[in-house]
């Protein structure tokens, strides 16, 4: 059975040309190549105080155009306004020579937009296009965060495959949205993350759970990535709690934890989904944590198997999958054990759970 696993022993560190000790300037630069089958993103939202919320992204390679050799730049953004109203355009494609992505830190450009930044700080500059532009800010409140000191996950039996995302969880947003013809001053907290790859999500994993918290004192980013049945439903959980006074990772799981459900079924896409999820995380060291979440409300719906074509629906019979994705509203709380005190915070969440296989008892749902 081919196999997943995290990338957290020395050879993959040497293998990766990264150092477990310290994140470096380099690795929020372009990751992967543009060869078919990869995919790369540099992904931002942000919650903000007067009730909008903001969603951006830069893509080297189109999501349509996967499969193909060379670029196919496009950015993506999209805007909520406090009464819920939406602005924006999720791809807009450009020329491959009006695009340009560093190797030596997050320096992209594409067309007449642009992102910088070095884990500390960032830039986003999105130029006027389908009747919304963005100027932002993100400074960041904790420190990057790499699940097992690399962010990479290796699949296949001779780790052929890989998968990944390393993120700056927590950052302050100042800046301006332009939208519905005015420009708004904004403030809030925002989500940076980077992800390269070059194996499509729907192959490679039958579910995960991705979210972060925010809470009076700490930060938590959750990523419960469970693999398809090709690789022996193995669970490869990201998970990490920072100090929002310090911004450093106080914990982050070894890999070893529990996992109660109380699962609900959604009645479009017909699949049993986590009504809550109660997460122990405890390491070899001892240390543990607990995560539990609950939704309150069904944010987006997406049945992407029974709406499906017939032809696209065979496609996905043929490959034994039954995709639909949901993204929550949600309460979350931590608790870990402190100089002998019990700590217990919560607050407010969105989160996504995207289910891509069937319902398996052997998949951890």
């Amino acid at each position: 059975m081919a196999k997943a696993r995290l990338m957290d022993q020395p050879a993959d560190y040497a293998k990766l040309g990264i150092d477990p000790t310290k994140v470096q300037k380099w690795e929020d630069g372009r990751r992967d190549t543009d060869t078919p089958g990869t995919s790369e993103v540099w992904y931002f939202d942000a919650i903000l105080d007067d009730g909008s919320k903001v969603v951006l992204y830069f893509h080297p390679k189109s999501p349509y155009k996967l499969q193909e050799k060379g670029d196919f730049p496009d950015i993506g953004i999209h805007i909520t306004d406090p009464d819920g109203k939406t602005y924006g355009q999720q791809i807009i494609e450009y020329p491959a020579d009006e695009a340009s992505f560093s190797k030596e830190q997050c320096d992209v450009k594409v067309g007449p937009h642009s992102v910088v930044g070095d884990f500390k700080d960032y830039e986003i500059h999105i130029d006027p296009v389908a009747e919304v532009a963005a100027d932002l800010h993100f400074h960041a409140l904790v420190k990057p965060f790499r699940q097992g000191n690399s962010a990479v996950i290796a699949l296949g039996d001779n780790d052929e495959y890989h998968y990944t995302d390393l993120s700056v969880v927590k950052n302050q947003v100042t800046g301006t949205l332009t939208y519905n013809g005015e420009k708004h001053e904004v403030t809030g907290l925002g989500y940076h993350d980077h992800q390269w790859l070059n194996i499509s999500p729907i192959v490679a994993w039958h579910h995960w759970l991705w979210g972060h918290l925010y809470t009076e004192n700490y930060t938590v980013l959750i990523y419960d990535f469970v693999a398809a049945a090709q690789f022996d439903f193995t669970p490869v959980p990201f998970f990490g709690v920072m100090d929002n006074k310090t911004g450093e990772v106080i914990f982050q799981t070894d890999g070893h934890y529990t996992l109660e459900t109380e699962l609900e079924v959604q009645p479009a896409i017909k699949k049993g989904f986590p009504k809550k999820s109660a997460y122990t995380f405890t390491n070899a060291d001892g240390t543990s944590v607990k995560f539990n979440t609950e939704w309150e409300q069904e944010l987006e719906v997406r049945d992407m198997y029974w709406k499906a074509p017939d032809q696209v629906k065979a496609q996905y019979d043929q490959m034994g999958i039954q995709p639909g994705y949901m993204r929550y509203f949600a309460n979350g709380t931590l608790s870990f054990e402190k100089d002998g005190e019990t700590v217990t915070e919560s607050g407010e969440m969105i989160y996504e759970y995207n289910y891509g296989g069937k319902e398996d008892p052997r998949a951890h749902v």
